[in-house]
């Protein structure tokens, strides 16, 4: 199945009946930081840093490098965990 494709695929689709934030909080609950910070409305690049927000979040590339790098730290977690549970387990 190919993850990136559907996430950049839900990003357009939530960014086309609503706004940024809902791509966001939608980008967060997968797991991954968003693309950039929050816009503050007041700045004089916001309309910039919005515009370049939506584009990153639909990009196919973007999603499949940040999964990529979301799943291998939890195969390293993970890793890591089994390592040290043998250890904890010696001590008692």
């Amino acid at each position: 199945m190919n993850f990136a494709l559907i996430h950049s695929t839900v990003c357009r689709d939530l960014l086309e009946e609503g706004d940024l934030d809902d791509a966001v909080r939608y980008c967060m609950a997968q797991g991954i930081e968003p693309p950039v910070p929050t816009c503050a409305e007041q700045s004089p690049d916001y309309e910039h840093c919005v515009a370049l927000a939506k584009e990153t979040l639909c990009d196919y590339g973007w999603w499949e490098k940040r999964l990529k790098v979301r799943d291998a730290r939890s195969r390293l977690q993970a890793s890591r965990e089994r390592r040290a549970a043998p250890e904890a387990a010696g001590r008692n």
